[in-house]
């Protein structure tokens, strides 16, 4: 198998400010000590039934390696301040069959880390794979109706394993449970207090009171408690402290924290549940702390933030696109990745999630691939 190890090490300047202040996982095969084949198809009758596939169409799934994601790494159960990551495996193809994708967007797992939901961006539904790129099933529509989408970009899976997803072209949020189905909706387009213009992320605490929304066009974060009632929002168009062009990550750490980025400012900004100023990071640029054209962001367990900086050249940027990775103060720690069609390049990187033995999983957009790198020291 073709292996790529990425390494980089740099610096960055931070800014503070003190304040005062399961069923899926039923239907998933047991736990082995070695490395089994899923059954898929009997697998998805279960979940699904009505849902036809055929053999071929799921041999077609997985584009790389078909070895298993495993923790076998030295670094696995501690990579921290890991500064190398190895490619693994990558799945996807452009178009509409299962498994495919037309522009795949935000991916988030399922509590037992089983199970990927993905974005299919512009294919208009959520698609759900195991861990090694194994299709398992998908819903939604293009519409306007309930578990329909236009233009869907983010999904959040609660620490119940309800799936929230950001509906961004119908400025709405819409929930559904593990399996699809619809539960309830909130928001609506405009600028007023609980209304939503093309949000872009939706995350929910880990108690489940609230739910946060990066409302990109309105330029602030809305929280709604968990029923889609309105209790704030912060932010207005601007480059000060709190203030945001084009938010388009809105993500909650392990204390609760609220982690923003937006688009405008290249920048990353870190807030309490409150939405109280704590710090930021980045700038506009080439260098290892700077992004241009940033995209979105996911956490490990240790609080470390990993950012896709694309370095587009719609904005100046070097056409290098990396993943980079940060401490939970923004002190850059390494990247990996480069320009290309290759395993462990990129042509466009999206969204992130990482597991808890700190495999990362990038969706590329451009290429309608996810790839997936572990960390090896």
């Amino acid at each position: 198998m073709y292996t790529t190890v990425f390494d980089s090490i740099g610096a960055v300047e931070i800014t503070t400010k003190k304040i005062d202040t399961n069923p899926l996982s039923e239907l998933a095969p047991k736990p082995a000590n070695t490395t089994k084949t899923i059954d898929v198809k009997a697998l998805d009758s279960l979940m699904q039934p009505s849902l036809e596939q055929t053999q071929d169409e799921k041999s077609n799934n997985l584009l790389s390696s078909s070895a298993a994601v495993t923790s076998n790494s030295p670094t696995a159960s501690n990579f921290k301040t890991a500064t190398k990551y190895e490619f693994v495996k990558k799945w996807g193809s452009k178009g509409t069959g299962d498994g495919q994708f037309q522009r795949p967007h935000d991916l988030d797992f399922d509590p037992t880390e089983k199970y990927l939901y993905t974005v299919d961006r512009d294919g208009n539904r959520i698609q759900v794979f195991d861990k090694d790129g194994n299709f398992i099933k998908k819903w939604g529509s293009q519409g306007t109706g309930d578990g329909q989408f236009t233009t869907p970009y983010g999904v959040d899976v609660d620490s119940k394993g309800d799936v929230w997803v950001a509906d961004r072209g119908n400025d709405r949020v819409q929930k559904f449970d593990k399996d699809g189905n619809f539960l309830f909706k909130f928001g609506s387009a405009g600028s007023k207090e609980g209304q939503l213009n093309t949000p872009r992320q939706v995350a929910v605490d880990k108690d489940i009171k609230y739910a946060y929304v990066a409302d990109s066009s309105n330029d602030r974060i809305v929280k709604f408690d968990t029923n889609g009632n309105f209790i704030k929002s912060w932010g207005t168009l601007g480059s000060g402290d709190g203030q945001f062009d084009k938010p388009v990550t809105v993500i909650i750490d392990s204390k609760g924290d609220i982690i923003v980025n937006d688009r405008g400012t290249n920048r990353v900004q870190k807030f309490d549940p409150d939405g109280n100023f704590i710090l930021k990071f980045g700038s506009t640029g080439t260098g290892n702390s700077q992004f241009k054209g940033v995209e979105h962001m996911a956490t490990d367990k240790y609080d470390n933030i990993y950012v896709n900086d694309p370095q587009q050249e719609k904005y100046g940027g070097s056409m290098e696109p990396t993943v980079k990775k940060f401490d939970t103060n923004g002190n850059f720690i390494t990247k990996f990745g480069s320009l290309g069609k290759g395993d462990g390049q990129f042509t466009d990187p999206e969204h992130l999630a990482i597991d808890s033995d700190g495999n990362v999983y990038v969706s590329d957009r451009k290429s309608n691939t996810i790839s997936v790198f572990k960390p090896v020291g």
